[in-house]
């Protein structure tokens, strides 16, 4: 991230914790960060949701990371505020706004919450592809026509990913695995650490039989390795 932004000495990096409660997110983030520039990064929490002088270093910020934990949590947090447009508008100007676990799938402007509509009982991996059963609700729109899940190889999504493909047809749904990220910038992709990017995109044929079963033809899937380019929809 401090390569790709162009962070020089001086730039700000902001830490957004909103996904989870826990304060040691920040600190072991921070220190991340701090060894890297000799810089701390500004925390940006709950509690600076509302805070001016907090929205305007956010705005001014090189560097913009969402930490993990519960992107439902940071979307409500942010609900009724201007944090949206800020960090909207400042990846538009130029900051690199990235981040791990929920801090991906905010991105989207689609964004997987983790829960089932119709079996209401969290597991980490969707045992059925139904129809009316993923919840999507409103992201940050950094990516207007991607969807992102996260862990995806190591807790084995695929089944959330096929359900997103037949349902929003027109978008490109990607699956990032953990310790492995993907740099975006235009319409190219680069796929960098230590696993695979999966995306699934152009389905032929989408069917929706009886009991909420769904089908499909031709899906396009690729898996792509570190170092790889794909392009992107934007």
């Amino acid at each position: 991230m401090i390569d790709e932004s162009g962070w020089k000495k001086g730039d700000d990096v902001a830490i957004m914790t909103l996904s989870s409660s826990d304060d040691s997110t920040y600190i072991w983030e921070n220190e991340q960060f701090y060894h890297l520039t000799g810089q701390n990064a500004i925390k940006f929490d709950s509690a600076a949701v509302y805070d001016g002088k907090k929205s305007d270093s956010l705005q001014g910020a090189k560097i913009i990371f969402i930490s993990g934990g519960d992107q439902s949590r940071f979307m409500r947090l942010i609900e009724n505020s201007h944090v949206k447009q800020i960090v909207h508008d400042a990846y538009f100007n130029g900051a690199l706004v990235g981040g791990t676990s929920a801090g991906a799938a905010v991105m989207s402007e689609k964004m997987i919450t983790g829960n089932q509509l119709q079996d209401t009982v969290y597991s980490s991996t969707f045992k059925v592809i139904h129809s009316n059963n993923l919840e999507l609700t409103e992201g940050l729109d950094l990516l207007d026509s991607v969807i992102v899940d996260m862990h995806f190889v190591a807790r084995s999504r695929y089944n959330r990913l096929f359900s997103a493909i037949m349902e929003y047809p027109r978008y490109q749904c990607i699956g990032i695995d953990e310790a492995t990220a993907l740099i975006v910038h235009q319409d190219s992709a680069t796929v960098t650490g230590a696993s695979e990017v999966i995306v699934f995109s152009n389905p032929k044929k989408v069917i929706k039989g009886s009991h909420y079963l769904m089908g499909a033809k031709d899906i396009d899937v690729s898996v792509y390795l570190p170092e790889e380019k794909f392009r992107i929809k934007n």
